[in-house]
């Protein structure tokens, strides 16, 4: 494999048709290069993306913060993956189901927080307690009824300065186009949402204002706009890190470049993290200086070695 890299240009035109989801095959084809070429531009904007929202993203004053969880796997799905044959053979940690926890400002959009792992206790510790140190003041959170949630939020955010509520949705029997109850299968129909209950856990939240619908608004965008999650497909990641990187790339862009038809600029500007909305070219850039401050760093550890 060689060292081919794309111009400045190129690689603002991968960006923006991995932003569409356009696949990786097909953006290969078009600028007549490999597939190593813009599977390298993901994993390093990516990981730029990631190192920069860590960084930046601290002491936000929020009114306002939902979190939940959405499904996809890696490699395959966890019911194939192949079993043990011994109790001494240790399973594939890399492959199999895993989950996306996202952590979203109702007000200014911004996905503050992101976490790929299992759906498991400590997962979630992980993530809730990433929130809290990123989250500064009084704070209203707002999660579904998974059961975790009331010990983890307590155990991260301790007993005062916030408070903490559940949406359930209830939905009804799925339905056909012309209205009758689906009988044919579990797939088939659709299901109406009949009613949200709202329920305080912790303090007293607003319940009017209390819900989960922006982030999974936000879900909804991954799913149609990031091909790794798209149900049904060949898209699926293949390997965990490079799974985790393209969610970066993907929540970078959203944060960052994007702008958000409701409040008319970057959920960043909105939340007074960037002065204006950044273009394609910014990224390229910003990625290039990450990319230059990591050879610096091997080049100074190095050196230190050799003193």
């Amino acid at each position: 494999m060689d060292n081919r890299r794309l111009s400045k240009e190129k690689q603002v035109f991968v960006l923006a048709a991995l932003s569409e989801g356009t696949p990786i095959r097909a953006i290969a084809r078009m600028l007549k290069t490999e597939k190593y070429v813009i599977t390298r531009i993901i994993r390093e904007t990516g990981a730029a993306f990631a190192d920069y929202m860590d960084a930046e993203f601290r002491d936000l004053r929020c009114a306002r913060i939902e979190m939940d969880e959405q499904w996809q796997y890696v490699g395959i799905h966890a019911g194939r993956m192949p079993k043990p044959k011994t109790v001494w053979e240790k399973r594939d940690k890399t492959g199999g189901d895993f989950w996306l926890w996202a952590c979203i400002d109702a007000d200014t959009k911004l996905v503050l927080s992101h976490k790929i792992g299992k759906r498991d206790y400590w997962t979630g510790r992980e993530f809730v307690e990433d929130v809290r140190e990123r989250v500064n003041g009084p704070v209203q959170i707002a999660t579904d009824n998974y059961k975790p949630y009331p010990s983890l939020i307590r155990g991260a955010f301790g007993y005062e300065g916030f408070s903490f509520g559940t949406e359930t949705k209830i939905f009804g029997e799925p339905e056909m186009l012309d209205g009758t109850l689906a009988r044919f299968g579990r797939n088939e129909g659709v299901r109406k949402m009949v009613t949200a209950e709202r329920k305080a856990v912790i303090g007293s939240p607003q319940l009017e204002s209390l819900t989960t619908s922006h982030i999974e608004r936000v879900f909804l965008s991954v799913r149609q706009e990031l091909k790794r999650f798209q149900r049904k497909g060949l898209g699926y990641s293949k390997d965990l890190e490079t799974h985790k990187v393209a969610v970066a790339l993907h929540f970078g862009v959203y944060n960052f470049v994007r702008k958000h038809t409701t409040l008319g600029t970057t959920p960043a500007v909105a939340a007074g993290i960037e002065i204006e909305l950044w273009g394609l070219e910014r990224v390229v850039e910003m990625t290039a200086g990450y990319l230059r401050k990591k050879e610096d760093a091997k080049f100074e550890d190095a050196f230190a070695k050799l003193a």
